[in-house]
């Protein structure tokens, strides 16, 4: 069943309310909480912090409720019955007559300053329809009607065995998680959304985190968009309890490969494999500059790796190492070894990619999906969301049988404290692999959250096996994103 519209416009004014009631909270506190800081010691201060972003999400939460109950009811009473009904009332600024028209009072109605802030804060005409479609995919593959797999389009960027084809009663969806957003986005916007490229030709899961790191817009802003921007009009969500559906969560874990994700056990599968990595990854971070400029080609296939690799290679076989297991045991004296061969040695970035690639234990680069539903606290910082997405790690059908491709489930996020206040994260169970069925493009981690329809059975399996020394090594981050345009 597809999410009603009367639901999804709870669910934006439950999360508008959040964003509202935060940056009055902080308003309210930012001054007190700077007194009170500067005479603190450091570990005083941390405590104090978190202590204060937990009073914060606290009261933005009790402060929200009301507004959005009042005020859900008092629009769908006034024939506002959608996202969409809402955000054209605010642009044309018809939303208080038609409240008016119901006999609320002006106290009650919409401030200019409330309805600016919904506009920035909805979706865009886009956004709505790319989540109808992704659902409908979902729908149509758990009615039977849409055959779905979960397939990589391959390194080559042929379509290779990815398949999208809407025409009929039956649709085919052979897709990945990257590439079920892709091929989405191409059909509502007709643009093949190649905004930010790494390793590849076509962009998969890390590289959107890329790029949704540079926008430079947020849904709880009153800045507006120039018309003269031509690039889609996007804005981030700076807060996961504040994502509605339609939304696009990402999440990778971080390193220094091309892309920004960390390298994966693909990358180091043999020796070739690895240079090609370190080289791709040096490249694409000189033509980043330094996080100030999105890649806009496949940097893999820049005509100076292989005779890199190939040099390369044959400075290290010359020191008698020729596997990845001898790098990574000789990563330390390498230098060493080729000064005593009177061969150059490397440079401390090239070591440190190496040895990097060489101790990955990251599986794949990242996963991507759209968001469903609010975020629902679960636990202490645990929040379930449910989304839209490809997966071939998802629910399991009648028969036990684990179900791949296009269908709608929840996923876990956490909220941390790191060195910069809180931040979104993701626990990633990895059970130990066969690194050479493994080709580390964009994919979904084993599942932590596999929820029956009720939510109070809790059959949670465990983020880690006992003894499994690869699992929660990975720092993963999480953004999302909303189309409004």
């Amino acid at each position: 069943m597809l999410l009603p519209d009367e639901v999804q416009l709870g669910y934006a004014l439950e999360a508008f309310s959040y964003g509202k009631c935060c940056h009055r909270f902080l308003h309210l506190l930012l001054f007190s909480c700077l007194r009170r800081l500067c005479t603190r010691t450091p570990l005083a201060c941390r405590c104090f912090t978190h202590s204060f972003f937990t009073s914060l999400s606290t009261a933005a939460h009790s402060m929200g409720a009301g507004w959005t109950t009042a005020h859900h009811l008092y629009l769908t009473k006034a024939g506002i019955n959608s996202m969409r009904d809402l955000a054209t009332g605010c642009q044309d600024e018809t939303v208080n007559l038609d409240l008016e028209f119901i006999g609320l009072p002006p106290e009650d109605c919409l401030s200019n300053e409330t309805q600016k802030l919904l506009i920035n804060f909805l979706p865009g005409p886009v956004g709505f329809r790319c989540f109808r479609l992704a659902q409908m995919a979902a729908e149509k593959v758990k009615k039977g009607a849409a055959d779905a797999k979960y397939v990589h389009r391959p390194e080559s960027g042929l379509v290779g065995d990815e398949k999208w084809d809407l025409n009929g009663d039956e649709w085919t969806l052979y897709v990945d998680c990257a590439g079920f957003v892709r091929r989405v986005l191409k059909h509502v916007t007709k643009d093949r959304f190649l905004v930010s490229l790494s390793d590849r030709a076509f962009m998969r899961a890390k590289d959107f985190y890329r790029f949704f790191e540079t926008i430079p817009y947020s849904v709880t802003g009153k800045d507006e968009m120039p018309e003269s921007d031509q690039h889609m009009k996007w804005r981030i969500v700076p807060d996961l309890r504040m994502v509605i559906p339609g939304d696009i969560i990402v999440y990778r874990p971080k390193g220094n490969a091309a892309g920004g994700a960390a390298f994966t056990t693909h990358d180091r599968s043999d020796l070739k494999h690895l240079l090609k990595a370190v080289k791709t990854a040096q490249l694409w971070h000189e033509e980043e500059g330094e996080w100030k400029n999105l890649v806009t080609r496949n940097v893999s296939r820049d005509p100076s790796i292989k005779p890199w690799v190939e040099s390369m290679r044959k400075k290290l076989v010359a020191i008698g190492i020729n596997t990845v297991h001898l790098l990574k045991a000789k990563i330390d004296i390498i230098n060493d070894l080729l000064e005593e061969q009177g061969e150059a040695p490397l440079s401390q970035d090239t070591v440190r990619l190496m040895k990097e690639c060489s101790e990955t234990t990251a599986l794949n680069t990242g996963h991507i999906v759209f968001a469903a539903g609010p975020a629902v606290l679960k636990g202490e910082n645990e929040y379930r969301i449910r989304v839209v997405h490809s997966t071939k790690h998802g629910k399991k059908d009648g028969s036990g049988e684990v179900m791949q491709g296009v269908q709608e489930y929840f996923r876990r996020f956490r909220l941390v404290e790191g060195p910069n206040g809180p931040r979104w994260t993701r626990d990633m169970w990895k059970p130990p692999a066969d690194d050479s069925n493994d080709n580390g493009d964009s994919a979904d981690d084993e599942p932590d959250d596999i929820d029956p329809e009720d939510d109070d059975a809790e059959t949670d399996v465990e983020m880690e096996e006992p003894g499994d020394d690869l699992a929660g090594q990975t720092d993963v981050e999480v953004l999302a994103a909303r189309m409004c345009f």
